[in-house]
């Protein structure tokens, strides 16, 4: 199998598969991939493309009752809404209360795409 093009370092991506290839007996498997890719991050291989970046909140448009604070909810939505802008679509958050909340109870946002 060739190396995949997110890998930074395909050498490095190279040692991790032959210690994966040496280490079961059945490659490729769910188990040995697995394996393969936590020894790549852990000599310090890096994977390029996409990123949990920081999300930045804008605490003005996310204050929805204009009191100048952000409540929970308020801040979860706000975070929602940034994670999603680029991608534009339906953003799910949920309420407050404890416990899992039915889809159909659930809050919808839209997120329109620029």
């Amino acid at each position: 199998m060739a190396t995949p093009k997110n890998v930074a370092n395909p050498k490095l991506y190279a040692k991790a598969k032959a210690k994966a290839r040496a280490k079961f007996d059945v490659y490729p498997s769910a188990y040995s991939n697995g394996y393969m890719v936590q020894e790549y991050k852990r000599m310090g291989g890096k994977y390029k493309g996409a990123t949990g970046g920081e999300v930045t909140l804008n605490e003005k448009k996310s204050d929805l009752n204009k009191d100048g604070k952000l409540s929970r909810y308020e801040r979860k939505r706000g975070q929602a809404i940034a994670k999603n802008m680029n991608l534009g679509g339906t953003v799910m958050v949920q309420g407050r209360g404890c416990g899992a909340i039915m889809p159909s109870k659930q809050k919808k946002t839209r997120v329109p795409s620029e």
